[in-house]
């Protein structure tokens, strides 16, 4: 598929593989902003798009947003069962967390950590008429944001806050479509916003 130019957004070799998006996914590695950039769109209210609830096998934390939903993971694998939760991938650092995405009929637009692309992803194929969208920070800026967002992380369980930085912000170039650098906020976001009303206007 083709887009647009759009200021902001960084179309990467990928994209000539895919044929059409019918759902986009925001990528990055930990504190690359992307819970801020999917609080954009779910305020801009954009017709035909939604933000799906997240289900989430962990603990909540202080820093949690309202759009995470925790579960036991006996209740996360009755939600799969019954049709509640679609796209689902796990991640393991000092446990492994499930996480999964709820149902809708529109364009979805998820928010996922790198571990969505590492192999765990189920329904295999779920991803394949997806546009992923890798969101960039310098690594630097995002150790910065993880001590302000999540100072009992820090301190409780410093061994996965270093886990959580461990891997590169540049890490999700090889699987992405396109990227937006996020390091002016107002920029990144409108960036994403013009994608995601481009798509969504072009669905029949």
């Amino acid at each position: 598929m083709r887009l647009p130019a759009i200021p902001g957004l960084q179309v990467q070799p990928r994209l000539a593989e895919l044929a059409a998006a019918e759902a986009i996914v925001i990528v990055g590695a930990t504190c690359v902003g992307k819970t801020t950039l999917t609080d954009a769109v779910r305020r801009a209210a954009i017709a035909g798009v939604e933000v799906p609830v997240r289900y989430i096998t962990r603990p909540a934390r202080p820093d949690d947003t309202s759009d995470n939903v925790h579960v036991a993971a006996m209740e996360f694998a009755r939600l799969v069962e019954i049709g509640s939760i679609c796209v689902r991938w796990s991640r393991t650092l000092r446990r492994t967390e499930h996480y999964g995405f709820a149902a809708t009929s529109v364009l979805p637009v998820y928010s996922a950590n790198d571990s969505i692309y590492g192999g765990s992803l189920e329904p295999a194929g779920a991803l394949d008429r997806a546009l992923l969208v890798g969101i960039h920070a310098p690594d630097e800026v995002r150790a910065l944001r993880l001590r302000t967002r999540s100072p009992e992380l820090w301190r409780d369980h410093p061994g996965e806050a270093r886990l959580r930085l461990a891997e590169p912000a540049d890490a999700m170039l090889p699987h992405v479509h396109a990227v937006i650098e996020n390091t002016e906020r107002v920029v990144a976001e409108r960036a994403l916003l013009e994608l995601v009303t481009v798509l969504a206007s072009a669905r029949p």
